[in-house]
């Protein structure tokens, strides 16, 4: 598996989250698909923040694997419990896994 390879912030005030990135980090935004925000350093996406959709607000990372389906069975194999079955995203296809520690992580295979 890559390293992270990119994080989506899930919020519960976009404008005000978007707001304070720009001030923290510097960081350039952009409409994105479905109304997410793209977050850009010198000129390469690099997150995206959208509306808290049912799960806690806060950043979930990437990883990129080579194959979703078997990505995901190693993990729930390892302890690791299943958040959000594989789904289609406009860049490729992604699940959500909670480690044993209670920490989320998407797993991604570009489209």
């Amino acid at each position: 598996m890559s390293p992270f390879v990119w994080f989506h912030n899930h919020s519960e005030n976009p404008k005000q989250t978007k707001d304070f990135y720009e001030q923290l980090a510097s960081w350039q935004s952009s409409d994105g698909p479905a109304g997410t925000t793209m977050f850009q350093v010198e000129k390469a996406p690099m997150a995206g923040l959208g509306v808290k959709e049912g799960g806690p607000a806060g950043w979930l990372p990437y990883l990129q694997v080579d194959d979703v389906a078997a990505a995901t069975k190693r993990a729930l194999k390892l302890g690791g419990t299943l958040v959000r079955e594989k789904t289609r995203g406009p860049a490729g296809e992604y699940s959500v896994v909670r480690d044993p520690g209670g920490a989320t992580v998407a797993l991604w295979q570009k489209a």
